[in-house]
Order: structure tokens, then sequence, then C-alpha cells
């Protein structure tokens, strides 16, 4: 039984600009089958610059017995184009797609598209495993939990896994079998993933991962963490690790133990995570350890401008709350990057400027704006689609940067104006451009180096719709 693993040939999202990020979720599905003592490799097509074309002789040459993919709702339609390119192939290859995606419309999946034969809901690296020796013996599918199959026309579900994985059981993702050297980001530089844990112990009103993951938060062995990093640093030469956690900065005993044996070993290494303003706060004696052991950047979710908003979108924190963490952050010279939502229901022109000069006076260092999109899985998804206020179903715009709904007071073509308006009027302020390029904190003027950039092409795009002659 030969496994291939698929990243399939993406497009770039112009605000983060070109880059290429390790697909760490088909790194430990392989690191899983392998250990099963299987064959399996894993075919990067936008590190190995392989296009459609291209990918189709690649499939013609390996000839897998089974082929996954992997999918958050953005990208559903490239790992659809790539089931369909295999099966033009073969039509024996068995084509599996697993994610957060296929994990909540896994049944609407295999009702419209053929060309996908099984669905792998939730935490995939146990139950694909399994699905791979089931197919290799031809027993029984329903025997398997955790899938979504067709069978002579029907469609089966077997019930989710009893438990969840214990992380530090799983082995080192298979970063021997990615190209590794071709991973990159600007201002990161040569950079890697590396999951410290998974989940949330959160609710958030427009967040779908929390339900991937059953509201739990697990974390691995510190010292597994940091033997990962310690590997990713000396033998593939990453200069930057992000942690890809939902919310990394839970446990403080987590962290301060990841930052001491980074210490402990000597490791050079820049760092960044996603978390919550609140524990921040609650952690702040930890910060200057943090900065000490590499933390440069945080990334916290300030989603609103008001404490009423935050309530709505189920945040569980005060604005007084956020307005401490950034103060703590930039007392301990890290760099805080602030993400704020617009075209929520109540949004309009007003609301959205309040938001705009709220980031301004907050003093976030890397101010980004996304449009509120209903990923499927969310209880936004369920509210909006119950009340028919998705007007956009091409899934390809699930992106947060597209709108999607209109607001009670705006249309979708408006909320797009005034997203782009948020960026002008943050990235082109004389005071906070200037503020920006000339900071004292090099990583920072990297930063809005990129985002002048950004800036610039954006405005070339708009004068190509919309001509000054």
């Amino acid at each position: 039984m030969y496994v291939l693993l698929i990243e399939p040939p993406k497009p770039f999202w112009e605000l983060m600009g070109k880059h290429v990020s390790p697909p760490l979720g088909l790194a430990y599905l392989a690191s899983m089958v392998e250990r099963e003592g299987y064959k399996v490799e894993i075919l990067d097509c936008n590190a190995e610059n392989i296009d459609w074309g291209s990918l189709t002789s690649e499939v013609e040459k390996r000839k897998p017995d089974v082929v996954g993919v992997s999918a958050i709702t953005p990208f559903f339609y490239t790992a659809l184009k790539t089931a369909e390119v295999v099966k033009k192939v073969d039509r024996e290859i068995k084509t599996v797609l697993g994610g957060s995606h296929a994990t909540f419309m896994g049944r609407e999946i295999l009702k419209k598209h053929s060309e996908i034969d099984l669905i792998v809901k939730g935490e995939g690296e146990l139950i694909f495993s399994k699905l791979i020796k089931a197919l290799e013996k031809g027993t029984s599918l329903s025997n398997v939990k955790g899938l979504i199959f067709r069978l002579n026309g029907k469609i089966y579900e077997t019930p989710d896994p009893s438990l969840l994985l214990n992380l530090d059981e799983l082995p080192m993702p298979a970063y021997h079998l990615l190209p590794m050297k071709k991973y990159f980001f600007p201002v990161l530089g040569k950079f890697s993933v590396v999951l410290s844990s998974r989940g949330c112990p959160f609710s958030c009103f427009f967040c779908s991962e929390w339900k991937f993951w059953h509201r739990k938060w697990r974390k691995r062995d510190p010292s597994k963490v940091v033997d990962e990093i310690e590997l990713l640093t000396q033998k593939y030469g990453r200069e930057s690790i992000w942690f890809g956690d939902d919310c990394f900065n839970v446990d403080k005993q987590h962290m301060e133990k990841i930052c001491s044996e980074i210490e402990e070993r000597g490791l050079d290494v820049n760092w960044y995570y996603q978390g919550r303003a609140d524990f921040v706060v609650k952690y702040r004696d930890l910060l200057p350890k943090m900065r000490r052991a590499g933390n440069l950047m945080v990334q916290i979710g300030v989603e609103a401008a008001t404490d009423n908003e935050l309530s709505v979108l189920r945040k569980n924190l005060k604005i007084e709350t956020v307005k401490k963490a950034v103060k703590l952050l930039k007392q301990n010279n890290i760099i805080c990057q602030g993400l704020m939502i617009i075209g929520t229901w109540g949004d309009k022109y007003e609301t959205i400027m309040e938001k705009v000069n709220f980031m301004k006076k907050l003093g976030v260092d890397f101010p980004i704006y996304t449009v509120l999109t209903p990923f499927p899985g969310s209880d936004l998804f369920d509210e909006a689609k119950n009340k028919n206020l998705i007007e956009v179903t091409d899934y390809s715009k699930y992106d947060m940067a597209h709108a999607l709904m209109p607001t009670k007071y705006l249309t979708r073509k408006q909320v797009m104006r005034l997203y782009s308006l948020c960026y002008e009027e943050t990235y082109l302020n004389l005071h906070f451009l200037l503020e920006g390029l000339f900071s004292r904190n090099e990583w920072k003027r990297r930063i809005w180096r990129h985002m002048l950039k950004y800036m610039f092409k954006r405005y070339v795009h708009f004068l190509q719709i919309f001509p000054v002659f």
C-alpha cells in the first residue's frame, strides 16, 4: 500500500505576500502512516513549483494506491481539483479528504463530488492510519471510527473516536519527506511551524476551531516541543518558528518550560505565537523570560472596539484588558499584531472607522483587519445560514478578506470598500508610517516595509480597475 499526500498548488493571500509554508498536518499524517510500516510520500506542489499540468504527470509516475489531501474552507476547491486530477489518472486510486472543512461539510461533499471517496473527520492521524490498514486488508470501513464514506450509492458515517489523541504519543512530523530548505515567509525568513498544543478552551461565536477540537486544550511535553525546534534549527537551518497553536498562552507553566528549554539548550531562534490578551496580562511576569528566549511577536485577537461587541462575539474579554496587554507587550519590546473584525451585523461606516481609530489609539504595532467570515462549523455560520444572510457560496472567498454577508446598514460592496479603507487609513497615515519605518525595533521596521509594498500593490491594482485617465 503506497500513500501519497498532496499539498496542492495554492494561490497566495496578497496581504501575506509570496510565501511557502510547510504542510505540518500532512507531515504528522505521514509520520503515523510510516510508523505503521507503509510507504508514504508528501508532494508539496507550491514548494516544488508543480502546477496542475505537472501534478498529473507526478501522479502518473508515482502510481499511488491512496491519495490524501487536507483543506481549510478557502482551499476546498484546490483539494477538490487535486482529487479530480487523481481520478483522471486512475479511477481506482482512493481519494481521502481531511481538515476542518471536510469535517463539518463531509456529507454534502460526498453527495456532490464523486471524485472524493472518503472523509476523515477531526483529528486525523490515528483515523487515517487505521483507514489505510482497513483498505489494505479489505476489511469493513464501518469498523474505523471517524469516517464518512460512500458505499453502493449510499453515504455512511461512523462515530467519532471516544478519546482524543495523547499528543506526546505522536511521532515527530515527517520533515525528512519535505523540501525543508524551500520554506520561507516575508519578514520571518527561513521559518517553520510547530504545534505545542491543540485546541482552545474558549467558544468564540465566529470560530469553528474550538468545535473541531471539541473545546479542549491539550499540550505537548515542552521538552518534546523544543526537541522539534532544535531539529528544525540545527538540521534544517530554520531561523524562525511560528507556533501554529490556536491559543499558545493558555498555560503559564507550559510556556515557562518551553522558554527554559530554549535557553538551556542555547538555541538562537525567533518565535511568534497567537494567543489571548487576557493571558498576556495574567502571565505578565513571564514576558521578560519569553522575550529573552526569542519571542519577537504576539498575535492577539482584539476583534472589536467596544465591550458590547466583544460580548456579542463571545470573546469573554474586556477592552481594558486588551489595552493592558498591548502596553505590556510594548514594555517588553515584543511586537504586537492585533486582529480586528469588520462587517459584523451592527457595523456601519461610523463604527468601522471607530475600530480603525481604536487600533491607532491602542498602539498595535501591526494592525490586521479581517472581514467577518461564516466558516462552516461555527455558530456564526449556522445563524447566518438560518437567517439567509450568506450571499456568497464560493468557498474560495472564505478567506477573511472578502465580504460574504451584508450588515444591517451596509451592502457587501460597501463593506469591501471600507475594508480597503481600514488599511489605507492605518498604513498610509503619515504619523504611523514614519513611526513604523523608523522604529528602533528592526523587526517592526521590516513589517512596515512589507506593508508599504502591499499597499503600493493594492493602489496599482485599484488604478488598473479605475484608471485616472
